[in-house]
This record gives structure tokens, C-alpha cells and sequence, in this order.
């Protein structure tokens, strides 16, 4: 190599050495200090690429994980109400249950509605206040909402919820009916006591004014009589003091409104005297009869008239009469107040009412005696099966015995297992209901039908959609509808609890999936990126060494030129 001043080639090579030995030395400083081993593109433009996209997918997962737990809480918090939400159907149908017994009567149900009413209004409440984070889930407004579970566009999961509120719970139920029409085998018969031996004695004239304490004598019984301010008041008091005495005296007395005279009745003869001090009998407007000659009890016939005004109501309907009317006339009146093919006749001293069309016999005093002056008594008697009977629903022979009353019809009807429900409708016609088809027919009496007012022939179940909303236990027929249609509404819950357990054990799955990708794109973003310290100390070494060493080399090799000097000497 030729010896120059002007070019230090060897300074030059060293100069180069020293630079690369400061730059290597640089680069593992910042290596070491920041723990990277791509700081910048120029230190591996390839790897930081990769870096950043396992940087971006590790963010982005994270947020993932985040938003997967969300739809967990979401879906759990949902499901806790739904569970709300099935004990109060399920305490409905215990409602509908109770109100289908034929145990219940109307104000049993009314009472049983109101509850049901007020948990129909618990599940529209539930359903409007759940939420979470302000947002509602449950009144169907959260409906196919899209969870991102992923690091990339349009990796999602999608679910929601429907409306669980009353009026959003739908159920259905299938229902055959069978309304019957009058019950002709059924009839209710009131008999009167013996009123044959009955005599009834009129006073002559209407009373006068009684003093208070003039006394007459009846069945030789001393009667001390109140008296009144005037004629009228006189004679209803008198007849109340003599009505007071009738057990002893076997004497009634009643006092006719339009005329005010006073009539006596006894089923035996009696006697009616004057008492101390004498004048209190022709008061009253009586004639004496002392034991020699005795008011005498006569036979009594339909013909015989009723001796005084009346007023009776026969199933609720009044029936009045007046003192000139025969007992014909009034039981006549009796028979077509108590509806259709209803019948009444006087015999043997009796007034017998029979009903027709199944009906009852509600007997009621609307002017005080009416009613024992034909014998008969206030209250009701039941209809009842004239005979033996039997009717055969879907295959099965229901037995009806003979005084079974309407309510023992239905009890045996619904004892039977014949999947029928039968009641009783408020115009005492039979109804029978089913959720399946109904099939009817006579029984081996041959008679059923007929006495219960039914048709032979099947009736077809239709199916019918409702809402929790729109039930009612108010009756047996709809609380058998409200049964079968909270089934249909409880099994749309579960429906819906069914998905929500698959979505949170979805998320689940891939919340540890996205985890353990996590785990290994971290993983591979540092092997892509983390410095190796063990390498890098060895490197930073070695390159401080080279500095060094270059360093005091070109210190040396600057000297170089000065040899030429010399040459020159």
C-alpha cells in the first residue's frame, strides 16, 4: 500500500468500524432500555407489521372479553325476572285451579279474580322495570341485539328478548261446549199443611177505637188488648195482641187493608167472648160466640175464598190477592208465576206447587201471613229428578238417580271420568265444556236427554289464541281456559330462559376462547418484539468493546501520516 498524507485510508476504515461499533452500540442501548426489539421500522419493518397486527388483535380481544361478560350479565339479569315472572303464572294457575272447583261459588271467584288481577298486573310491571344499564330488556324493545365477541368487523353473536308483560304472554286453549236447554226431567214440588179443617169468621163491621187494656176472651184465653189513637190502629193492634196468643188459642187473626175488618181462622172451632168490663168485643167488631153455639170449622174447598188480602212472591215474581178471591184463583195465580209447564191444585186440604223445565220453588211473604194462610212455608224447594235416568258423554254412562237435584248432576258428571266439565248456567240449564271434542248421546234409560236438556250428537274443540291479559277465574268455564292458556305461557318463558342459558354458556365458551387466543398473540407478539436480554448484554458488550478498541485504533492510525516525515529527513 503506497504511503500517503493527503488519504488515511487505514483512519478511514477504522472511522467506519467505530461508527458501526457506535451504532451497534446505540441500537442495543435502545433495545435494552425499552425492552423492544423493534423500536422502528429500520429495525425490522416485516416484524413491526406483525407486532402491531398481534398488538390490534390483542386490544381488540381484550374489548371482546369485556363485551362477552356484558351479554352474560345481560342474559342473567334477564333470566332472574323471567324466574320472577314464572312464580307468578304459576301462582295464576293455582288461582284458575281453585276458581275450576265446583266447590267455589260466585263470590268465592270474584274474590279469587281480584288476586289473579293484581298478579296479571305484577307481570306487566316485572316486564316494564327490568333493566340493565338503563335499557329495557324484557317489554320487547331488546330484540336481536349484536354482541361484538370478536377482534375483527362483524364477528358477533346476536340474541333478545320478547315481551313478557301480560299483554305479550300469549297461551292458547282448545274448548268444546255444550250448552242444554231446560231440564223437563228435573221438577220442584212445595206441599202446604193440612188447611182443610180451616174456618175463617169475618167481624160484622170495622173497629173502633179500643182502650188500652179492655180485654176479650178467645178459646176461653183472656186477651188484654193495647188499643190505638184511632179506629185503624186499633184494629191492626188488636190483631197483633190476638196473633200473639195463636199457640194457645189455635186462633189467627189478620185485618183486611181496604175495609179494616178483622178475620179470624182456626183449623178447629173456637169461641170468642167479652171480657171485663164487657164492650171490648163490639170494639172490635167480632160477634160473640160462647161455647154453646162456637164458630164452627167447615170443610174447605178450592171454592172457598181467602177471607182477607195477601201478597207472596213465587220466584221472586209477587202474587197478590184480595179477600173475595177462592184459593182456585190464587194457587191458578201461583202456577203461572213459576214459569213454564208449572202446575198447583188443592187437595185433600193441601195446596200442592209444582215447577216445570227444571225449575226451583222460591216461596217469600211480601205481606206477613200470606203465605200460612195456604199452608205453605217460606224458603226454597230444590228441582229434582222425577226418575232413574243416564246420558253417556264420550263413551262413558253417567247414572242419575232419582231425586238427584240439578247440583248433583253436575257433581256426577264431573266425578265421571269422562273428560267432561259440567256447571250449572244462571237460567238453570246444564253446560258442559271440554278441551276436546264432546260426544253426547242417550243412556240405556233412554230418557236422559231429555230430562236434561240435551241433544245427541258431538260438539268439536276449537283452538283459541288469547293473552295472559285477557283471562278470567270468574267463572269454571274460563278458568279451565285460563289453565290451558297459562301452560302455553309459561312454556314461552321457559322458551326463552332455554335460550338465554345457551347464550350464556355460548359466551362462556367464548369468553375462554378469546382468552387463550389472547394468551398466544401476546405471547407471539413478544417473540416478535421483546428484546432477549441475555442476547442483547452480550451484543452491548461486545459492540462497547469494539468501540473501545476502535477508538484507541483510530487514535493510532492518525499517526500513520506522520511517517512520511521521516522520509523527508
Amino acid at each position: 500500500m503506497a504511503l500517503s498524507v493527503n488519504t488515511n485510508i487505514t483512519s478511514l476504515g477504522v472511522q467506519k468500524n467505530l461508527n458501526k461499533a457506535s451504532d451497534a452500540l446505540s441500537t442495543s442501548m435502545n433495545r435494552l432500555s425499552s425492552g423492544l426489539k423493534i423500536n422502528s421500522a429500520k429495525d425490522d419493518a416485516a416484524g413491526m407489521q406483525i407486532a402491531n397486527r398481534l398488538g390490534n388483535q390483542v386490544k381488540g380481544l381484550n374489548v371482546a372479553i369485556a363485551n362477552a361478560n356484558n351479554g352474560v350479565s345481560i342474559a342473567q339479569t334477564a333470566e332472574g325476572a323471567m324466574q320472577e315472572s314464572t312464580n307468578t303464572l304459576q301462582r295464576l294457575r293455582e288461582l284458575a285451579l281453585q276458581a275450576a272447583n265446583g266447590d267455589k261459588s260466585d263470590a268465592d271467584r270474584v274474590s279469587l279474580q281480584q288476586e289473579f288481577t293484581a298478579k296479571v298486573g305484577e307481570l306487566t310491571r316485572t316486564a316494564n322495570t327490568t333493566t340493565f344499564g338503563g335499557r329495557n330488556l324484557l317489554d320487547g324493545s331488546f330484540s336481536n341485539v349484536a354482541f361484538q365477541i370478536g377482534a375483527d368487523a362483524n364477528q358477533t353473536i346476536s340474541f333478545g328478548m320478547t315481551d313478557i308483560s301480560a299483554t305479550g304472554l300469549k297461551g292458547t286453549y282448545s274448548e268444546a261446549s255444550v250448552d242444554g236447554t231446560a231440564m223437563s226431567g228435573l221438577s220442584a214440588t212445595a206441599v202446604g199443611s193440612n188447611i182443610g179443617g180451616m174456618k175463617a169468621t169475618t167481624s160484622a163491621t170495622p173497629p173502633a177505637a179500643v182502650t188500652a187494656g179492655e180485654k176479650i176472651s178467645i178459646n176461653g184465653t183472656e186477651i188484654t188488648l193495647t188499643g190505638g189513637v184511632d179506629a185503624a190502629t186499633s184494629g191492626v193492634a188488636t190483631a197483633a195482641d190476638i196473633n200473639k196468643v195463636s199457640g194457645t188459642t189455635g186462633v189467627t187473626a189478620s185485618v183486611d187493608a181496604a175495609t179494616g175488618k178483622m178475620t179470624l181462622t182456626s183449623k178447629s172451632d173456637f169461641t170468642i167472648e167479652d171480657g171485663a168490663p164487657a164492650g171490648a168485643l163490639a170494639k172490635t167488631g167480632l160477634t160473640a160466640a160462647p161455647a154453646a153455639t162456637p164458630v164452627k170449622a167447615v170443610a174447605v174447598t178450592d171454592a172457598t175464598l181467602m177471607g182477607s188480602n195477601g201478597g207472596v212472591s213465587v220466584n221472586g215474581t209477587e202474587v197478590k190477592w184480595g179477600a173475595a178471591d177462592s184459593i182456585k184463583t190464587v194457587i191458578d195465580k201461583l202456577a203461572t208465576k213459576a214459569g213454564t209447564g208449572a202446575t198447583a191444585s188443592f187437595k185433600d186440604g193441601r195446596v200442592t206447587l209444582t215447577s216445570g223445565d227444571g225449575k226451583d220453588i222460591k216461596l217469600a211473604n211480601t205481606e206477613k201471613g200470606s203465605l200460612s194462610q195456604l199452608g205453605l212455608s217460606a224458603g226454597t224447594s230444590q228441582a229434582k229428578l222425577t226418575a232413574d235416568t243416564s246420558i253417556e258423554l264420550n263413551g262413558v254412562e253417567v247414572k242419575f238417580k232419582k231425586g238427584d237435584t240439578s247440583d248433583a248432576i253436575v257433581a256426577s258428571i264431573n266425578s265421571a271420568s269422562t273428560g267432561v266439565t259440567a256447571s250449572k248456567n244462571a237460567d238453570g240449564t246444564l253446560k258442559l265444556f271440554a278441551d276436546k271434542n264432546i260426544t253426547v248421546k242417550d243412556g240405556s234409560a233412554g230418557t236422559g236427554l231429555a230430562a236434561l236438556g240435551l241433544k245427541d250428537g258431538t260438539k268439536s274443540a276449537t283452538t283459541m289464541e288469547t293473552t295472559v291479559a285477557d283471562l278470567s277465574v270468574l267463572s269454571a268455564a274460563s278458568a279451565q281456559q285460563a289453565i290451558q292458556a297459562l301452560d302455553g305461557a309459561m312454556q314461552q318463558i321457559d322458551s326463552q330462559r332455554s335460550q338465554l342459558g345457551a347464550v350464556q354458556n355460548r359466551f362462556a365458551s367464548t369468553v375462554s376462547n378469546l382468552q387463550s387466543i389472547a394468551q398466544n398473540s401476546a405471547a407471539a407478539k413478544g417473540r416478535v418484539e421483546d428484546a432477549d436480554f441475555a442476547a442483547e448484554t452480550a451484543e452491548l458488550t461486545k459492540q462497547q468493546t469494539l468501540q473501545q478498541a476502535s477508538t484507541a485504533i483510530l487514535s493510532q492510525a492518525n499517526q500513520l501520516p506522520s511517517s512520511v516525515l521521516k522520509l523527508l529527513q
